[in-house]
C-alpha cells in the first residue's frame, strides 16, 4: 500500500468492538484561533511521538496546502458581490456543481456543470473568470473586484460540538495498550501552558471505554436485579436467594484468570461474557440449594443435607459446566480478538465457579440457614410421615 499510494497514509485495522473510534489515542485541543491550535498541536504531537508504543501520529487538520486567497476589493461590495456568491461561482466553474444524475447500471453518476478544460488550467484562468454583477447584471472579471494572493491554507478545519477542535491521533504498536500511552503523555501534556479559552480533552479508546462501560455496567446491574427477583419468586426465601446471588462474585476471579491465561484484554466482548456468566453460574447454586431443601424435607438436619447435596450433585454440575466450557473452546482457539475474550471469560469462569460453588455454597447454607427458617418444611415432612 505504501508503494501504491506514495502520498497517502495507508492503515490496516482489526474490526473494532463497541463504539467505533478513529484512533485508539486521541488528544483534542479546543479553541478558536487556528495558528494557536496548530502551535499547541505541534507540542502535543512531539510528546506523543516520544511515548513508547505510539505509531502513525497525525493531526486531523491534515497537511497545510498552498492555495490562492481571494481578497475582495471595495468595488465588489458596490457591485453587489458577496463572499458567498463569488465562492459558489468559482466552485462551480472549477470544481463543478451537480445539475443532474445518470445511472450506469445501478451506480449513480453526477452530471456537473463547469468551465471547459482549457478555461480552468491555471491561476490566470481564475483571474480572468467573468462573474455577473447582482446589481448591474454586467459581466466583470474576477481580477477587477478581488486581489488573488498565493498563500498557505489550512488543510482541513475540524469542529466538535460547533467549536474548532484540532485532534492529534496515534495508533499503537503490537503489544502496547492505549491506556499505557495515555499514562505516559498525560503528565507532560498537563504542564503545557494554554492561553485563556483553550482546553485539552482525551478521546479515543479512553472516552469509548467510559461511554461503553457505563452502559454495560447498567446492563449488568439490571440483569443481576432480574436474576434476584426470579430467585426470590422461585424460593420465596430472602436468605436462599441471597445465598445463590453470592455465587456470582466467585465467578469474577475465574473470568479474570481466563483472560490472563489466554492473554486477552478486558474489552467490550469480555464484558458481554461477564454478563452472560452471571446468568450461567447461578445454576450451580440453584441445583445445590434446591437439592438441600429436598433432603431437609426427607428429615435430614441442615449440615448433613448441605454436605450430601454437594456430594450427590457433583456429577451433574461437573458435566453441565464442562459441556459449557468445552463448547466455547473453538472460539478461544480461533484467536479472534472479538470472540476469544468472550469465550475465555465464559469457559474458565464456569469451571472456576463450579469448584467454588461446590465448596462455598454448602458452607454458606449451613452458616446462613437456621432450623427456624426451615421449620415449616420440616413440619410438613413430619406430617406427611405420620399420614404415611
Amino acid at each position: 500500500m505504501d508503494r501504491l499510494i506514495p502520498d497517502g497514509n495507508p492503515q490496516v485495522k482489526l474490526m473494532q468492538q463497541g463504539s467505533p473510534t478513529k484512533a485508539p489515542v486521541e488528544v483534542r485541543i479546543i479553541g478558536d484561533d487556528l495558528s494557536e491550535l496548530k502551535r499547541i498541536g505541534l507540542k502535543v504531537k512531539e510528546i506523543i511521538q516520544k511515548a513508547k508504543g505510539s505509531t502513525m501520529v497525525r493531526s486531523d487538520f491534515k497537511e497545510d496546502y498552498y492555495g490562492i486567497d481571494i481578497d475582495l476589493k471595495d468595488e465588489a461590495n458596490r457591485l453587489g458581490f458577496t463572499t458567498t456568491s463569488i465562492a459558489q461561482t468559482v466552485y462551480t466553474g472549477f470544481s463543478g456543481a451537480p445539475v443532474s444524475t445518470m445511472y450506469e447500471g445501478n451506480n449513480p453518476v453526477d452530471i456537473v456543470l463547469r468551465l471547459d478544460e482549457k478555461s480552468r488550467q491555471n491561476s490566470d484562468d481564475l483571474q480572468n473568470m467573468y462573474l455577473s454583477s447582482p446589481a448591474t447584471g454586467a459581466s466583470i472579471p474576477l481580477r477587477q473586484i478581488a486581489d488573488l494572493k498565493p498563500q498557505w491554507q489550512t488543510g482541513r478545519i475540524m469542529h466538535r460540538n460547533g467549536v474548532r477542535t484540532l485532534t492529534i491521533q496515534s495508533e499503537t504498536k503490537d503489544g502496547a495498550l492505549p491506556s499505557e500511552i495515555i499514562k505516559q503523555i498525560q503528565p507532560e501534556i498537563a504542564t503545557l501552558q494554554l492561553p485563556a479559552g483553550y482546553r485539552i480533552e482525551y478521546g479515543g479508546e479512553l472516552e469509548n471505554k467510559k461511554e461503553t462501560f457505563s452502559q454495560m455496567v447498567i446492563a449488568l446491574a439490571i440483569s443481576l436485579v432480574l436474576i434476584f427477583f426470579i430467585l426470590l419468586f422461585q424460593f420465596r426465601n430472602l436468605k436462599e436467594s441471597a445465598l445463590v446471588m453470592a455465587s456470582i462474585p466467585l465467578s469474577l476471579f475465574g473470568a479474570l484468570l481466563g483472560l490472563i491465561i489466554t492473554h486477552n484484554n478486558f474489552g467490550f466482548t469480555a464484558f458481554v461474557g461477564l454478563i452472560s456468566l452471571s446468568g450461567i453460574v447461578v445454576r450451580n447454586a440453584i441445583i445445590l440449594v434446591d437439592y438441600t431443601n429436598e433432603l431437609l424435607r426427607k428429615g435430614m438436619d441442615i449440615p448433613t443435607a448441605a454436605t450430601e447435596a454437594g456430594k450427590r450433585r457433583l456429577r451433574p454440575i461437573f458435566l453441565t459446566a464442562m459441556a459449557a466450557a468445552i463448547g466455547v473452546l473453538p472460539m478461544i482457539l480461533s484467536g479472534s480478538p472479538m470472540w476469544s475474550p468472550l469465550a475465555s471469560v465464559i469457559a474458565v469462569g464456569v469451571v472456576f465457579s463450579m469448584v467454588m460453588a461446590l465448596l462455598v455454597v454448602p458452607v454458606l447454607y449451613v452458616a446462613m440457614i437456621k432450623p427456624a427458617d426451615k421449620k415449616d418444611s420440616m413440619l410438613t415432612s413430619n406430617e406427611a410421615h405420620h399420614v404415611h
